[in-house]
């Protein structure tokens, strides 16, 4: 996995340049994801089979906006 890496995602019919940082901890590998606009945030793979907001969990952000970034990610990943 590359160290970090960036990508442009598509949300709400706009195109929004993502920065990852992908980490490994001990509870598996975490994703830190900025993206100007939108607070820093967290994700990392679920125990329902897709990536979840870790933190922080105080914020609301869009579902969609989840999914185009798991989307970008699963896509570096292959």
């Amino acid at each position: 996995m590359a160290r970090n890496f960036s990508t442009t995602i598509r949300y709400n019919k706009q195109h929004l340049l993502t920065v990852v940082v992908p980490s490994l901890r001990r509870n598996g590998m975490h994703y830190e994801v900025n993206i100007p606009g939108f607070p820093r945030f967290w994700l990392r793979w679920g125990a329902l089979g897709r990536y979840e907001l870790v933190k922080p969990l105080d914020i609301t952000l869009p579902d969609e906006l989840i999914l185009a970034v798991s989307d970008a990610i699963e896509k570096i990943e292959q």
